[in-house]
């Protein structure tokens, strides 16, 4: 079982791709080995199930963080045919990542398995918990973003790594984030991925 997520960047055509462009690989690069960027700005990327959900929280923190946003169809499922490059790979995964997409209306995270019961409670908390990321300004994103990537570490650690001089001012953020309840629905869905 693979998990596969198919997006694009929301407003894209308001700022030049050089600016977004490389952030978007950057973000698709820390959780897949095996991406592609098609169109200009739609992307697919086959990642962990493990790293799934946190992966496209990641994204989209990243995506904020420079004044953008973006929809996210997750798909889970098999792999029937591997290949070196996404765009050629086959399978359930990536059959349920184009139809988690097409599903997206008015959310913008979304994901589709060979599990109805999962699909059905983990949007309700995708949908719920993507509204949260409507919220963030490029400061917070930013936090938000070095908070999934280096998890575990303390506050004050965190401050550093983000250049801030006060460590209140990282906990401020990540309140305003609603980061706790964010990080508390990604354990949530992933540890309900893994038992499918």
């Amino acid at each position: 079982m693979v998990a596969v997520l198919t997006g694009d960047v929301i407003g894209s055509r308001k700022k030049d791709p050089a600016i977004w462009l490389p952030v978007l690989e950057k973000a698709l690069q820390v959780y897949s080995v095996n991406f592609d960027i098609y169109r200009g700005d739609s992307f697919q990327a086959k990642v962990n199930l493990s790293s799934v959900f946190v992966s496209a929280f990641y994204i989209k923190a990243a995506m904020v963080n420079i004044g953008l946003d973006v929809r996210i169809g997750i798909g889970v499922g098999e792999e029937e045919v591997p290949a070196y490059h996404i765009k050629n790979t086959f399978g359930t995964a990536l059959i349920n990542s184009g139809q988690a997409f097409d599903g997206l209306k008015k959310d913008s995270l979304a994901v589709v398995s060979t599990n109805k019961d999962f699909d059905e409670l983990c949007n309700v908390i995708l949908g719920l918990s993507a509204e949260l990321c409507l919220r963030w300004t490029a400061n917070i994103a930013g936090t938000v973003k070095a908070a999934l990537l280096h998890e575990g570490i303390n506050q004050k650690e965190l401050a550093n790594l983000l250049k801030k001089k006060h460590q209140s001012q990282v906990s401020t953020e990540l309140q305003k984030a609603s980061f706790f309840k964010l990080k508390r629905a990604i354990d949530y869905c992933t540890d309900k991925l893994l038992e499918l």
